[in-house]
């Protein structure tokens, strides 16, 4: 029968083609909305759980939030990194990480921060920066870039990658990150003092060619021939608090000091202290919202699709009415009949389901590029078990109308033969 069913096939490829395309288009966007979504919103969950304040200059929460979790949107300013000792002395924090962003090397953005922000994140090679001018970079960075421990990279002022370059301080890569599926696979992270080098060093250099006396120096600058740990030291020695930073992540030890911290920042009017959880709930109810729109579009389309394979089925049966007779004719019965189709609609279902399969994860593949620079990371190959759910309702649905039809032959065949 089977060999039969290829047969039969072949001679109407044209409209199976046709059938098993709107499958493909129809199957493959829902796919492709599901996964998304379920994806973006797992990284937001995941994201916001590790911090429950932020510290940043006042401005928007939803830009403080985004830069901070996901590397991407400007900072809102800078603070005084003397606020990151403040909360350290507190005794109120478990962790309080200072958080710069403005450099970037290729585009990828520069972080600098503390260790701890990659606090149970996987080394693929190498180890974690321990000094100024050390990084770590994200494994989509040193997979693009053929990064690995020991090769130097030269950073440019920005987070476009076309600003000036820092090419006289280059950062030694001391590490890879292990395929962490969330923006940190694609930024390069450093200590915060390798900002504060640099920037130091970029300020003598825009000046360079000009009168020293001239060139107003950058917060925290030391003498421009010192190493970085000297220039560090000289500004801990001085007292100098007027290094900076962009925002502090913060763990509190327990909820009343997270009370006691959001009201002495919160009230601040210099500061802007948020939950990332509350924040980022609110950007999730907007990407539930879009989400809801779109699995409606999917239903709309899903069954423009099964008006189309419902066509394309009547169209298959009218024309196979003579092959239908001449089997009658020969003694074959109608369950065999309807056997027979359906078989071919289950080869030209599970093929066409297969396809939207493939075809949604290759859309996610080609979008990866894409959406990174929104700070959102796409696996392409993660597949949830609700897609098999979603595949085997739509090959259901593939099989419904041929069922339905030669059910309909069948009795009226048997009334036929009854009469």
């Amino acid at each position: 029968m089977l060999r039969f069913a290829l047969k039969s096939m072949a001679t109407r490829r044209a409209k199976l083609v046709m059938t098993a395309l709107s499958v493909v288009i129809a199957a493959g966007v829902a796919l492709l909305a599901y996964n998304v979504s379920t994806q973006v919103s797992e990284g937001i969950v995941n994201t916001a759980a590790k911090y429950d304040i932020i510290i940043g200059p006042s401005g928007s929460a939803t830009q403080l939030a985004m830069n901070t979790m996901f590397f991407t949107d400007k900072p809102l300013g800078t603070l005084p990194y003397s606020l990151v000792e403040e909360l350290n002395r507190s005794g109120r924090v478990n962790a309080a990480i200072p958080f710069s962003m403005g450099d970037s090397f290729n585009a990828a953005p520069i972080v600098g921060t503390d260790p701890a922000l990659l606090e149970g994140k996987a080394v693929k090679s190498g180890r974690i920066f321990s000094a100024p001018l050390e990084a770590v970079a994200g494994s989509a960075v040193a997979a693009a870039y053929r990064l690995k421990p020991g090769d130097e990279i030269v950073t440019s002022h920005g987070l476009s990658g076309e600003g000036s370059s820092h090419a006289e301080t280059p950062l030694t890569v001391v590490g890879v990150l292990a395929r962490t599926d969330t923006a940190y696979d694609n930024a390069v992270f450093t200590p915060v003092s390798t900002i504060w080098a640099l920037h130091d060093h970029g300020e003598d250099h825009d000046h360079g060619g000009g009168d020293e006396d001239d060139a107003e120096p950058h917060a925290g600058e030391a003498d421009a021939g010192a190493s970085d740990a000297h220039r560090d030291h000289a500004a801990r020695e001085t007292g100098d608090d007027d290094r900076e930073i962009c925002a502090v992540l913060v763990r509190s030890k327990s909820l009343n000091d997270y009370a006691a911290l959001m009201s002495a920042y919160g009230d601040n009017s210099d500061y802007l202290a948020i939950n990332p959880n509350t924040v980022l709930r609110e950007v999730m109810d907007n990407v539930d919202l879009s989400r809801t729109i779109v699995y409606a579009l999917c239903a709309v389309i899903l069954v423009m699709n099964l008006f189309v394979v419902s066509v394309i089925a009547v169209l298959n049966m009218v024309d196979s009415r003579r092959e239908i007779a001449l089997m009658r004719l020969i003694g074959i019965g109608m369950d065999k009949i309807d056997r027979l189709y359906l078989l071919q609609n289950a080869i030209t279902g599970a093929a066409a389901v297969a396809l939207s399969l493939l075809f949604a994860h290759l859309c996610l593949l080609a979008m990866r590029g894409f959406v990174a620079s929104m700070g959102i990371v796409l696996n392409a190959w993660h597949v949830y078990p609700a897609e098999w759910l979603i595949l085997l309702g739509v090959f259901l649905l593939t099989l419904l109308p041929t069922t339905i039809l030669t059910r309909r032959m069948a009795r009226q065949d048997a009334g036929a033969t009854g009469h």
